[in-house]
């Protein structure tokens, strides 16, 4: 019987690799026993995989699955997400703990290892203005890959409607019980997004600082990405502390590759990103 575990990540293009590699590193210091995999798209350049390659960062090319939904109606970041649910078919493990590459690790996950199949957060449903929320968000989720779920999957794509186009809006068509499978719903902690980190360290009375088991997973989702853009001005202090904890991870990465005398191609780009966000 198959008894293997493993993180996820998926990488559709090179624009996230930033994230992917900061998701490594959070995972390595806090989880560094149990494996983590990179599902790549075939829009991921060969460069990118060479450089995870020298980090010793596993990965591993998946057949994409294309996006039912008109690209002009949904984002164009969507285009590729569909390709996502690959994760489903990774038989070769028992169960895997899939992460966004937008998110960041802060503590000790590998209790998620237990949770049952498809559990997941309602991720800023904890506020009392979002308390109808009631869907999964695909950032986190606990899985237990099976070939025949994933094939009666490709079976609805073009029948079931995604409410945001992409592979969410997807999970949560196929999943329709979800919402009242009260027991596949994940704490908060395990996935926070930023929008909301202010909010939920004021109701919980704690802070990113004191390093505590109420928050151990960060979701930087939505629009803005820490390695996109300049840190935009915002007086929230969680929210700027939030980033600050990902530009940290980012600027120990970039320290370590120029050790290496890594030049060109990929590195460029990654350098660039660094002195983007310290303008």
């Amino acid at each position: 019987m198959r008894e293997k575990k493993s993180f996820i990540s998926y990488l559709a293009t090179d624009d996230f690799l930033p994230g992917i590699l900061v998701l490594h590193e959070s995972l390595k210091n806090h989880n560094p026993h149990i494996p983590f995999l990179v599902i790549t798209s075939d829009e991921v350049s060969s460069d990118t995989i060479k450089l995870l390659n020298y980090l010793s960062i596993p990965s591993k090319q998946v057949a994409p699955v294309n996006n039912p939904n008109p690209i002009i109606n949904v984002n164009r970041n969507f285009r590729v997400t569909y390709t996502k649910l690959r994760i489903f078919e990774l038989t070769e493990f028992s169960k895997i703990v899939y992460l966004d590459a937008d998110m960041i690790v802060l503590g000790n996950i590998e209790n998620l290892f237990h949770a049952p199949h498809m559990s997941a957060v309602i991720a800023g449903g904890f506020l009392p203005k979002n308390h109808s929320w009631e869907d999964l968000n695909s950032g986190l989720l606990v899985i237990e890959p099976d070939q025949r779920l994933f094939n009666r999957m490709i079976m609805q794509i073009d029948k079931l409607s995604s409410i945001d186009g992409g592979d969410q809006g997807f999970l949560q068509s196929f999943f329709p019980e979800w919402p009242t499978e009260k027991h596949k719903h994940l704490d908060h902690k395990y996935n926070i997004p930023t929008q909301y980190v202010d909010s939920y360290c004021h109701l919980n009375n704690c802070s990113l600082a004191e390093r505590s088991d109420k928050i151990l997973i960060i979701h930087y989702w939505a629009y803005y990405k820490p390695w996109k853009y300049k840190q935009p001005e915002n007086n929230r202090y969680h929210y700027r502390e939030a980033i600050c904890i990902w530009i940290k991870h980012y600027d120990m990465i970039i320290e370590s590759l120029s050790k290496k005398n890594i030049i060109g191609g990929i590195y460029d780009y990654l350098n660039r990103i660094h002195e983007i966000i310290h303008q």
